[in-house]
């Protein structure tokens, strides 16, 4: 029997930034606090599951800021774990942080201009959503 795959881009309504640094979830989002006057805050564990089996892979930790009269929606995402990661791909592994941002106002040059301004962070990226292996992952916030 023939299978179908389907190949399609579901739309994405984020941008997706990959950190890297050497501090932890705490002080990443009390420094994210800092630069942009938000009020990330603990939210919940993000479990990451084998597709195959549905066994408990991983779990990471999730901080949130939300401004619903602004329509801001940021989530600060524990990428890697001792467990692994939720990124798929060579480069997205390295990173230790994702930065889910909903907002109609976000400039993206500047976000990661400003994020790099912290002497915490050794690198900020913007990412592909739909090539980074956690849309699910992102989706699964809301």
């Amino acid at each position: 029997m023939a299978k179908l795959q389907l190949d399609m881009d579901l739309e994405c309504d984020f941008e997706l930034y990959g950190i890297a640094t050497h501090v932890g979830g705490h002080r990443l989002a009390w420094e994210l606090n800092r630069l942009f006057h938000w009020e990330l805050v603990y939210d919940r564990q993000l479990e990451s599951l084998c597709k195959k089996t549905g066994v408990l892979v991983s779990t990471h930790i999730v901080y949130r800021y939300k401004e619903v009269e602004e329509d801001i929606d940021i989530r600060l995402v524990l990428n890697r774990v001792p467990e692994g990661c939720l990124t798929l791909g060579q480069g997205p592994n390295s990173l230790d942080y994702l930065l889910k941002v909903r907002s109609g106002i976000v400039d993206l040059k500047s976000v990661i201009q400003t994020i790099r301004t912290s002497k915490l962070v050794t690198l900020a990226t913007l990412l592909d959503p739909n090539k980074s292996g956690v849309l699910e992952a992102m989706f699964e916030l809301e």
